[in-house]
């Protein structure tokens, strides 16, 4: 067995018990409100249980000539809906045109596609094409289990300055692309406006975790409420720490960077507020108590993917109370890492497979389908273009929450590539948790994890 796929086995089976909070929107907003694909998609769509990896032979309605092709995907609810819909776009199109047919197939959220993925790929049952949380896209590249995209994206002259500088990031590694973005975006802050105005708040004046801190105890004066409501999660702490001027490691990602007053600083702002009853925290397997403050309106502030905002502002329609988008709060500086999931092609495809596959990757993330995405999921718009196209300019107009990440964009920073923090980050989530929720030992526990990531880092 390859060395890096056993080592990239070992090191994602350790972060399975980290969730994909990751960009995934579907996290706390699952449980409180759900969406399925339409009937119009069923056909395109399996479950993994009725199909193991890609058929290579057309369906019954479809020619011999067809070439099959499988595409795993992760999370539910309006990421279900959009990608099924869009395939069935696909298959009637340009699949019908050029003889391809795309299946679709469901896998759970990332850390259980990420696991997957690498068993079909040992067993070669793998699909053919993927997505990828973007941070596990080094690992999957290193492993030899995706393929490079350069050579057709020269050949087709796709522009790559189109797509948003800020999410190429995750998308290359050693100068080479083996992924596009897709459906990604930032962690923001979600408010309830309606909470925020009964304390006398006006949400238009939270910038800063000052302000925050502030509106939160107005909020707990008045109602009797949290101001926070958060789950422990590594991809918030990240952007935490970015705002007080630090990062979980070094900028070449060989020395892991927690233990240090940045830290501190952040883990001290959330236990002092929590001890004084205005922040609800719990460990990231308690995460739908997220959903049940939501939906109850027991907080005025979460910290979630706009991934989620389609389900959220919906949610919020159906109770009847406002929901307002914002930075992540400015400590010394504003700043987020960015999330979500890229779209790649799996390695050791026939040449005719391959050139099926890169049409549906070209058609997912050409400009009208990175519009609708946006649209139906709330993810960022990936196409400086598709910003620009009317229909998207009319959707920021009448909902201004969506482009609160696309803004933030300017000032956002790529996950981490090393594959040693994949396993990195399930320490951290579980730190930060033992920490903020338990009361462990803030120097202690800090010492250790920075140790530990020391290590897997140089791995």
């Amino acid at each position: 067995m390859n060395r890096l796929i056993r080592k990239s086995m070992v090191l994602l089976a350790a972060a399975a018990m980290t969730a994909s909070l990751a960009g995934c929107g579907s996290a706390s907003a699952n449980a409180a409100g759900s969406s399925t694909a339409s009937s119009e998609t069923a056909s395109t769509q399996t479950s993994s249980a009725e199909t193991t990896g890609a058929s290579t032979e057309a369906d019954a309605s479809g020619s011999q000539d067809t070439i099959e092709l499988t595409f795993w995907f992760a999370n539910s609810d309006t990421v279900e809906t959009y990608i099924g819909e869009a395939t069935e776009r696909f298959n009637s199109t340009v699949g019908a045109e050029k003889g391809i047919h795309v299946t679709v197939e469901y896998q759970g959220e990332y850390t259980d596609l990420h696991q997957k993925l690498q068993a079909a790929y040992i067993a070669g049952t793998a699909p053919q094409l993927t997505v990828l949380e973007i941070g596990a896209v080094g690992m999957f590249a290193e492993g030899g289990m995706i393929q490079s995209l350069d050579d057709r994206i020269e050949a087709d002259g796709l522009d790559m300055s189109d797509f948003h500088d800020g999410l190429l990031y995750n998308c290359y590694i050693d100068d080479s692309f083996y992924a596009l973005p897709f459906l990604r975006s930032t962690s923001i802050l979600y408010m309830n406006t309606t909470l925020l105005e009964e304390a006398g708040v006006n949400p238009d004046d939270i910038e800063t975790w000052d302000d925050v801190a502030e509106a939160s105890e107005k909020v707990h004066e008045a109602t009797g409420k949290y101001g926070i409501s958060m789950p422990i999660n590594y991809w918030f702490h990240e952007a935490f720490m970015l705002t007080w001027g630090g990062f979980t490691v070094n900028e070449d990602e060989t020395q892991c960077t927690v233990d240090n007053d940045v830290d501190r600083t952040v883990i001290n702002y959330f236990k002092d507020l929590r001890d004084r009853g205005l922040a609800h925290l719990y460990p990231y397997a308690e995460a739908d108590k997220m959903s049940a403050d939501l939906m109850n309106q027991d907080a005025a502030f979460f910290f979630q993917s706009t991934g989620g905002l389609s389900q959220m502002l919906s949610i919020a329609d159906e109770l009847g109370f406002g929901l307002q988008t914002a930075f992540i709060p400015k400590g010394t500086q504003y700043g987020v890492t960015t999330g979500g999931c890229n779209i790649a092609m799996l390695s050791g495809l026939s040449e005719e497979q391959q050139n099926a596959a890169w049409e549906y990757i070209k058609f997912m993330t050409s400009i009208d389908e990175t519009v609708e995405a946006s649209i139906v999921t709330g993810y960022l718009a990936t196409r400086k273009s598709a910003v620009e196209d009317d229909k998207m300019v009319e959707w920021y107009e009448q909902y201004p929450q969506y482009k609160v990440a696309l803004d933030q964009l300017e000032i956002a920073s790529g996950r981490p590539n090393n594959p040693g923090y994949v396993e990195f980050q399930a320490e951290l989530t579980d730190a930060m948790a033992e920490i903020m929720v338990n009361d462990a030992d803030v120097d202690t526990t800090l010492a250790e994890l920075e140790a530990k990531g020391n290590e897997l880092l140089n791995e």
